[in-house]
């Protein structure tokens, strides 16, 4: 039976205060019968009995759910203590001699109180270890809510990589102990270095000296630098990056390259040869030469529609860290008011509470919550006083209110989800061209002082064609039947 925490603690409580309540009783009963020289009597055998007492061992070592425990202990106590309470009452109240009695109950009152209490001192240090170990993990679980798993007790479906990977996420997000963004902070700190076991000797039955270094950049900003073979796969390298993360829902990353200011997914199944830089795999051949730096980059590949689709909360804070730099980098554009509100709330998730006594106006660099243009457009000043007026009005977030709140405005933007590249129009024109791709579909943007316009939909369903020869990309619609080409 899985017992939820909250019957949990009840049922601790419950126990707790009728063994405080039998004790106060014994201790009367006890006062009243005057056997104090009775327990020095049997001293040592009642330390026999502690010592040796099977019931006496600690259950929390030997259970592996604890939560199951608390109402089965609860109901061996209650038994317990009713059938020692009525021995008590039989023993008082009958006349028969002891020798007329079975041996399991030769034990006079006095010998029956004596038990009874060395047994409830020891279900009450018990219940207090218990407590402390309930606290501790509930301590533990509260940092992130989200993340928690309750699997059924005797679940022969759950897959213990992902049990892994749970554990994983809950050590790697620790508690924030600094102020401003996370990926300005982890850039300056030292890479994590990761090693992929060596792969099968090769054909010839030789190890080729073929270990060469790949470095990720994750969205935190902190870089990690993974040692592999140069026949590695793509996936095996994804996969070591989301087991360091410790991702659940990995199935919306990916690994990019960068070529141009424009991020290109790489394929899985491809070998890291196929994707790295001229001369990384003959790298430690020319000793002369300068190291070549192969750099990929972990980003979001798919964005869901909903925000609330999302079931981690890991993965809403990588959500919230990419969605953050590309506002930054305006890669996706807002209006000024939109920025703002955005800012306001990044510095609740980065600050928390705005304390004017504590802040004051000048606790955050403004490059780091809003973009060139904004600022240009609203004037320094005016940004430096109006965002901690807007920062104080979610006072009593959480960091991850803050971030679920900044990711809902996030997804009713234009930009939100679309994955943008410069394309050429076959024909020449005075405007840049981007094509921008989503789960929606196709669209084709001009750009006009910095600003982009949909001018062109290629809806999924509605797409007759789409089709790549060399450099050139042509779509077509079911509707017009017309063919737009573009070349890359």
């Amino acid at each position: 039976l899985h017992v939820s925490e909250t019957s949990t603690s009840a049922a601790l409580l419950c126990a707790f205060d009728r063994i405080k309540e039998k004790q106060k009783k014994l201790q009367l009963l006890r006062e009243a019968m005057n056997v104090e020289e009775h327990v020095r009597k049997y001293k040592s055998y009642h330390s026999d009995v502690c010592s040796t007492d099977s019931e006496g061992q600690s259950f929390i070592s030997s259970e592996t759910d604890f939560r199951q425990v608390p109402v089965r202990r609860y109901e061996a106590l209650k038994d317990e203590s009713s059938g020692s309470s009525l021995r008590i009452d039989n023993t008082s109240s009958s006349g028969q001699k002891p020798g007329q009695r079975s041996r399991q109950y030769e034990a006079t009152p006095e010998d029956n109180l004596l038990s009874q209490e060395v047994m409830l001192k020891r279900q009450e240090e018990e219940m207090m270890q218990l407590q402390a170990k309930m606290a501790l993990r509930q301590s533990r679980l509260s940092l992130y809510p989200g993340d928690i798993v309750r699997p059924a007790v005797l679940d022969m479906t759950k897959d213990p990589l992902r049990e892994i990977a749970l554990e994983t996420a809950m050590t790697q997000r620790k508690l924030r102990n600094f102020f401003g963004p996370e990926f300005v902070k982890t850039t300056i700190e030292p890479f994590t270095s990761l090693d992929l076991p060596k792969s099968i000797l090769n054909k010839k039955g030789k190890n080729e000296d073929n270990r060469r270094k790949v470095n990720i950049m994750l969205l935190s900003g902190q870089r990690l630098e993974l040692t592999c073979d140069t026949k590695t796969l793509c996936k095996d390298v994804f996969d070591m990056v989301v087991a360091h993360i410790g991702l659940m829902e990995h199935h919306l990353f990916g690994l990019a390259s960068l070529k141009e200011n424009e991020y290109f997914f790489i394929d899985p199944e491809l070998k890291l040869t196929k994707v790295a830089p001229d001369g990384w795999k003959e790298e430690s051949k020319k000793r002369n030469k300068n190291t070549v730096n192969f750099i990929l980059y972990f980003r979001i590949k798919f964005f869901v529609d909903d925000i609330s689709l999302i079931q981690h909360t890991l993965t809403y804070h990588q959500y919230y860290l990419q969605l953050r730099k590309d506002l930054l980098e305006e890669k996706i554009h807002c209006d000024d008011e939109t920025a703002l509100l955005l800012a306001s709330l990044a510095l609740q998730a980065e600050y928390g509470d705005y304390q004017d006594e504590v802040h004051g106006l000048s606790y955050f660099r403004t490059e780091h919550y809003l973009p060139a243009r904004v600022i240009e457009n609203l004037k320094l000043p005016n940004v430096k006083e109006e965002l901690p007026k807007l920062h104080s009005t979610y006072a009593g977030a959480s960091e991850n209110e803050a971030e679920i709140e900044f990711l809902k405005i996030c997804q009713r933007l234009t930009d939100y989800g679309v994955h943008f590249h410069r394309v050429l129009p076959e024909k020449k024109s005075q405007t840049g061209i981007l094509l921008g791709i989503c789960c929606k579909g196709v669209l084709i943007f001009e750009v006009h002082n910095g600003t982009r316009m949909p001018v062109l939909r290629f809806p999924w369903r509605e797409t007759k064609k789409i089709s790549f020869s060399k450099r050139k990309i042509t779509l077509q619609n079911t509707c017009d039947g017309i063919k737009h080409t573009f070349q890359t």
